[in-house]
């Protein structure tokens, strides 16, 4: 109730197969279109913990209760519940799970050098001339996920964005390194907002796959603001 939105880290090795109990039959065939493993298991983790998450935050008393839509955008939203925003993000086993009062948009991303010419040509990161090769390299995944993230808030392809020779002025962007390995940004409209972010415990989802646990998330020592 304290903040705007409220971002959830999850690592993919908590997935279990009776996660899939809570999908349904929509969602389970299109885990199946994912060939590779770690790509099911995000697409499982994410909504199965997603919809924990809602339970408790919208005082739900059955996750069968929390319908997941998509608009044409293939923005995910709660059914009945128009006032509930929603992004996802993932890069390697870390699934990043973002709830908020109004519209945003959010990408994490695992900090490694870029091959993608498309993004590293782009003019917008001459504008980060760096000495050293490490913090070039923080510097590109930091605007990445600027970009990223911007372009989910405004429902666009993130390509097109790059062609611009500096960053948008028409968002509030928020950004977190977490533990020197990834670097997470929010974006919202021009109106600043509050955030959390916040490990998930889902230790007891194991055993308890449909028990409250979202109650226990903590706060980590591991996030720093960029």
């Amino acid at each position: 109730m304290a903040y705007d939105n409220t971002t959830f880290l999850v690592d993919t090795g908590i997935y279990h197969p009776r996660f899939r109990e809570v999908l349904t039959e929509d969602e389970k065939e299109q885990e199946l279109r994912y060939k590779p493993v770690i790509s099911r298991q995000r697409f499982v983790v994410s909504r199965t913990i997603l919809r924990h998450i809602l339970l408790v935050m919208l005082s739900e008393e059955n996750i069968a209760d929390i319908v997941l839509i998509r608009n044409e955008h293939g923005r995910i939203l709660v059914k009945d519940h128009p006032s509930v925003y929603i992004s996802l993000s993932y890069s390697g086993t870390c699934v990043a799970i973002t709830v908020g009062k109004r519209k945003l948009g959010s990408d994490i991303e695992l900090v490694r050098p870029l091959s993608d010419k498309k993004i590293t040509s782009s003019p917008i990161f001459n504008n980060y001339p760096c000495c050293h090769d490490k913090e070039r390299i923080r510097r590109v995944i930091h605007t990445w996920t600027l970009v990223e993230s911007y372009a989910k808030l405004y429902d666009k392809n993130p390509y097109p964005l790059l062609n611009a020779s500096t960053l948008f002025t028409n968002a509030n962007f928020v950004s977190y390194c977490i533990n020197q390995r990834m670097i997470f940004s929010l974006a919202s409209d021009q109106k600043k907002f509050t955030d959390s972010l916040v490990w998930l415990d889902t230790s007891g989802i194991r055993k308890h796959p449909y028990s409250r646990t979202i109650s226990r998330a903590s706060a980590s020592t591991g996030f720093s603001r960029l």
